[in-house]
């Protein structure tokens, strides 16, 4: 090849790529090798990378013979993705002359000025061999090298040296690419079955792949995937799974690049649906085109983290048998037990011993990946009904869920081979399922995974915060009850229908397999029909009101249900998302529980009415107040309903009436203090007027506080005492008596309309993901059944700044008055929770909740948001 072709034209380089890439993209279909297209566009960007090459060399009557350019990394691999950028080697003489530095400088201006995105390193063999010591990412990339123009001595040259020099010794390369990963992966929290993966470096992505490439370049010379299999490392069968799988997640790669316009690694909510279309997948019974390519790319994942911990199994076990693993490195471990043969009489019994082991010793038994193996040929010999048929396996397999703390290790294996869903059919529908919200951040299965791991947690009493736990733990008589309710509360997801129902159809079906007892079979079955009541009442409705905790203890019936249901609860909760677990759930739930447990424990039905329960809190404050404080205390309350006293801890309404007594001024009270377990709590109190409901929500939306309860009273003298509870999503104020005042401040001005009250209007979050969500019209509920003294009002919306404000709009208009308000945050929607009365202060008359359902429907959904 000539080392230069004088008259070539730079100009029109960019707008030639341009149209080119054009032309691969609008020929690139779900039929096309998604390799074949990665070779095309690298050998585009081999030809611009020459044609540049020698023009500069031309203008500027330079030779450049002694100097080499490399095409490395995922250029080098010769798998250049439409958005990546190109890494470049420049490999150069131990000296250069001034011409060559000239040229190097002249090359890469014009790769700049061309606007080609572009890595670039300039060394000599040598310094290449300082660097691949000094870095394990530059040491893996020139493992990919490949010759584009110049010099190819030097580039043979650079591999000569690198073979003859390592610059890492093979097992300690072996250990820090494992390392790397752990690493790596670990920034993905640990699994790949999120909402919104990365297909790349996420556990399972293409990053794992060439990983592999990596080490078998290293240890033997060959970075090819076909390595893997003329070494042994994996089957001819596996091999073809990870062909399969590459090729499936590089073609959704390419797709991801090309519908982004730019390199885009993490696979957004915003964007499945229109891959999933581009892709060709259809509407199915029961099946979205987005749920299929989801659970065909979590298949995918799983196939390439179990072949390449095989992969990588084998290779430590070559370089312990080459003697290369020092007493320092990880040595691979064997598991202790040996596995039956497939046509063994007594193979589930003794797998389930296995996982029984390991749930009991975790730290005595290991399960290397070539045992896991050797478990997932097994799986297909299992059948459901073996369980039915063989008492010995049953009673290993409740003995493993019985082991809480250590289930989760054995199930979650269990289910890498196969063999949970061959147990457990309905488990195996649910696996690589997701729910396209931003509230369930995992897929089914990874959730109920997370589950289990939360209740081992539980049982070892990790979590401090919720005292209540360690006492509902100890009402539990059968741990393995609860496990079994964990893994098939959620079963019934994506087939219609109520999917607690359907769960606890399966659940029956799988007890009466396992031969349980009437007793034990009625509570697993309750757990799975009920495991939303309690998040539902806590959040939901007035905790204050006798009839809310009456109803609810009459479902429960008794403390071991409620005990079961706490304990599921919490867990179910933390692993949905653990961005919305806050201590101020923790408490509702510790308060729903203790009032209920209460309740179940007056068993005489002798319950104190409401005033005997308000004497008994006045009193107790009042011990607290000096004596003259105490005379002006009865006569204030006075003027308040026994509702309001049963609304409010003695602890709050001393605070209530401490605030109010010290009030000399006649403008509003607005005191704030802080909130255990976290939060702010503001008491307000002045003058009631319609709209203050609404002003206010204006004024803590206009502060960034996100409003999680709300207690609207008022006197019968006119006067209104309402409290908030907010959290500062944002941050932005410190927790201290100064930001307290501060903020009081602020809000006392605005009520008092020295500032503007209106929020900021439109969604609360600017990620596009909540836009994206933000087109589903909100549902509303009007509901005088669900309280004994107040109408329901329900409202489910995207997450909008001054929402409330605006429910509070139409209630003042069609004069209505909040009594209390809560409000919970579900990803990207929110659910307001209202107790209302009408004008007459009683429940809403039909007429009045078909306007107020029909006001706020045209509100909400009616224009634009």
């Amino acid at each position: 090849m000539p080392e230069f072709m004088a008259g070539e034209n730079l100009s029109g380089v960019p707008e030639t790529l341009r149209q080119e890439r054009s032309v691969l993209q609008s020929r690139f279909s779900p039929r096309q090798s998604s390799r074949s297209l990665l070779r095309q566009h690298c050998a585009l960007l081999d030809k611009s990378l020459r044609k540049i090459w020698r023009q500069t060399a031309a203008e500027h009557e330079q030779s450049v013979t002694r100097l080499s350019l490399i095409a490395v990394g995922g250029y080098g691999r010769g798998a250049l993705f439409p958005g990546s950028d190109l890494d470049l080697l420049i490999l150069t003489p131990p000296a250069l002359s001034e011409a060559e530095e000239q040229f190097i400088h002249f090359f890469l201006t014009a790769l700049w000025n061309l606007q080609m995105e572009v890595g670039s390193s300039v060394r000599s063999v040598q310094e290449c061999l300082e660097k691949a010591r000094e870095d394990l990412s530059i040491a893996s990339t020139f493992l990919e090298a490949r010759y584009l123009y110049g010099s190819r001595e030097l580039l043979a040259q650079l591999k000569e040296t690198l073979r003859a020099n390592p610059p890492w010794k093979p097992e300690v390369f072996f250990a820090a690419k494992l390392a790397e990963q752990e690493n790596r992966h670990a920034r993905c929290s640990d699994t790949a079955f999120h909402l919104e993966p990365n297909l790349k470096e996420g556990p399972g992505g293409l990053r794992d792949i060439h990983q592999l490439q990596w080490l078998t370049g290293s240890i033997f010379g060959d970075s090819s995937l076909l390595c893997l299999r003329q070494k042994n490392l994996v089957t001819p069968e596996e091999y073809r799974q990870l062909l399969r799988a590459q090729s499936f997640l590089t073609r959704l790669r390419i797709t991801l690049h090309y519908a982004s316009g730019r390199h885009e690694d993490r696979l957004r909510l915003e964007q499945q649906r229109q891959l999933a279309e581009v892709l060709g997948y259809h509407e199915r019974p029961g099946r979205s085109p987005v749920e299929q390519l989801m659970q065909k790319l979590y298949r995918a994942f799983a196939d390439i983290m179990r072949i390449a911990a095989i992969a990588q199994e084998n290779i430590a076990l070559y370089l312990a048998d080459q003697g290369s693993l020092g007493e320092d490195s990880a040595q691979p471990v064997r598991n202790t037990v040996p596995l039956p043969q497939a046509d063994d009489p007594q193979l589930l019994q003794k797998i389930l011993r296995l996982f029984r082991e390991l749930a009991e010793n975790p730290q005595s038994i290991s399960l290397d990946a070539l045992t896991q193996r050797a478990l997932y040929k097994l799986r297909s010999k299992i059948q459901p009904r073996n369980l039915e048929q063989d008492p010995i396996a049953r009673n290993e397999f409740l003995a493993l869920l019985a082991q809480a703390d250590g289930a989760y290790d054995s199930l979650k294996i269990m289910h890498q081979c196969g063999i949970l869903g061959r147990l457990i059919p309905a488990f195996e529908r649910i696996t690589g399922r997701i729910q396209h919200d931003l509230f369930h951040v995992y897929t089914v299965d990874q959730h109920t995974l997370f589950l289990l791991r939360n209740i081992g947690l539980l049982q070892k009493q990790q979590e401090t915060r919720m005292s209540v736990l360690k006492h509902a733990w100890a009402q539990v008589d059968k741990p393995e009850l609860l496990v079994l309710a964990g893994l098939f509360h959620d079963i019934g997801k994506g087939r219609g229908g109520d999917h607690s129902q359907i769960g606890a159809q399966e659940a029956r079906r799988f007890a009466r397999r396992l031969q349980l007892s009437a007793r034990d079979t009625e509570l697993i079955i309750w757990l799975v029909e009920q495991h939303l009541q309690m998040s539902t009442v806590s959040q939901r409705r007035d905790l204050e009101d006798p009839q809310v905790i009456r109803d609810f203890a009459r479902m429960v019936g008794d403390e071991r249900h409620l005990a079961y249901l706490l304990l599921l609860t919490v867990a179910d909760m933390r692993a949905t998302n653990p961005d919305l677990w806050n201590d101020w759930k923790g408490l509702l739930l510790s308060t729903l529980y203790r009032a209920t447990a209460t309740e179940l424990q007056q068993e005489d039905r002798s319950r104190q009415d409401l005033p005997h329960i308000v004497r008994d809190r006045q009193e107790n404050a009042l011990q607290c107040l000096t004596q003259e404080e105490q005379i002006r205390a009865r006569v204030f309350w006075q003027h308040l309903s026994g509702a309001y006293f049963s609304r409010y801890s003695e602890n709050e309404l001393l605070w209530h009436i401490q605030q109010i007594l010290a009030h000399k001024s006649r403008k509003t009270l607005v005191a704030v203090r802080t909130h255990q377990p976290e939060g702010s709590e503001i008491l307000i109190y002045g003058p009631d007027r319609p709209g203050l409901f609404q002003q206010i929500t204006g004024a803590l939306d206009r502060q960034a506080l996100n409003i999680i309860d709300a207690r609207i009273d008022t006197s019968e003298d006119g006067r209104a005492i309402d409290t908030f509870l907010v959290i500062d999503n944002s941050h932005a104020f410190a927790r201290t008596e100064q930001a307290d005042q501060d903020l009081a401040a602020r809000l006392r001005a605005i009520i008092e309309g020295e500032t503007e009250s209106k929020p900021h209007f439109g969604l609360r979050h600017r990620d596009p993901r909540h836009r994206f969500f933000a087109q589903r019209p909100a549902e509303i509920r009007v509901d005088n059944h669900a309280l004994s003294r107040y109408t329901l009002l329900e409202v489910r919306a995207a997450d909008h700044l001054g929402l409330l404000y605006r429910v509070g709009e139409v209630l003042r208009t069609l004069q209505l008055n909040i009594h209390g308000a809560k409000v919970s945050t579900f990803g990207e929607r929110v659910e307001d929770t209202f107790f209302i009365l009408n004008e007459r202060g009683r429940q809403l008359t039909e007429t009045q909740s078909k306007k107020l359902t029909g006001t706020l429907d045209e509100m909400l959904n009616g224009q634009s948001q």
